[in-house]
């Protein structure tokens, strides 16, 4: 009996396209079993600096893109700061002096245009929404309520590295804060914002290149303090909760 007899059409067909499909496809494709993912698709980092930033026009100020309002933002900041910081002048001071003024120029624009029968001065009606008001406070509640759960982790004494590192951070900001005052150390961030974000974005490999290194040297150096000091501190023993 020969091999047509044997096989049915349909069976012929199918191994037919089989055979056909199998020709077709590449080498290299065929072979290949396991696309491995990118780095930054593991890690959950966003591909770009402006999505990280959210992808706004803020991303944009903090970029250079709106190149005309992120030098206006860097000026506004400096002159706050000099008319701050060398004519000692208080916030509240310049803050109601700025609105008297404006209240004061508001006022008489408004008796001239109506005596000369023109339009009112087009001042927008300021309004918050409900909505905009508890996205804020949820947000808040939850960057608050964190905090509070790290402090009161960490001042219960249950985990001693945790505790290490939030007396030093709040030791590091006292000293911090004794060097400068909050106007200074505010100026500083937002100088720092729109300059270290765009350094960033332009030399992005090499920042993470050397970043990466630092993290490693980092890890080591807490990995020989974590065993020749703070696993030999003592823990307390767990305490017996109480059946009810």
């Amino acid at each position: 009996m020969s091999d047509t007899e044997d096989n049915p059409p349909a069976v012929d067909a199918a191994e037919n396209s089989f055979t056909d499909t199998s020709d077709s496809v590449p080498v290299s494709e065929s072979h290949h079993t396991y696309d491995e993912p990118s780095a930054s698709r593991c890690s959950g980092k966003p591909k770009t600096v402006h999505e990280f930033l959210g992808g706004g026009r803020a991303a944009d100020v903090l970029l250079w893109r709106e190149k005309f309002l992120s030098s206006g933002l860097l000026f506004g900041t400096t002159i706050a700061w000099v008319v701050f910081h060398w004519w000692q002048v208080t916030l509240l001071s310049v803050a109601s002096n700025v609105l008297l003024l404006l209240f004061i120029s508001l006022f008489i624009w408004s008796n001239v245009t109506s005596l000369l029968n023109r339009p009112p001065p087009p001042i927008p009606k300021l309004h918050l929404s409900e909505d905009s008001v508890q996205s804020i406070a949820k947000t808040l509640r939850i960057e608050l309520n964190a905090a509070l759960g790290l402090l009161h982790a960490a001042a219960l004494g249950k985990d001693l590295k945790l505790f290490l590192k939030v007396s030093a951070s709040l030791w590091f900001l006292s000293i911090v804060g004794g060097w400068f005052s909050s106007l200074t150390l505010l100026y500083s961030g937002i100088v720092a914002a729109l300059t270290s974000f765009v350094i960033y974005d332009k030399y992005e490999h090499e920042i993470d290149k050397y970043s990466k290194l630092l993290v490693c040297e980092a890890k080591k150096q807490y990995k020989k303090i974590d065993e020749l000091v703070l696993s030999k501190i003592p823990k307390a023993p767990p305490r017996d909760k109480k059946s009810e």
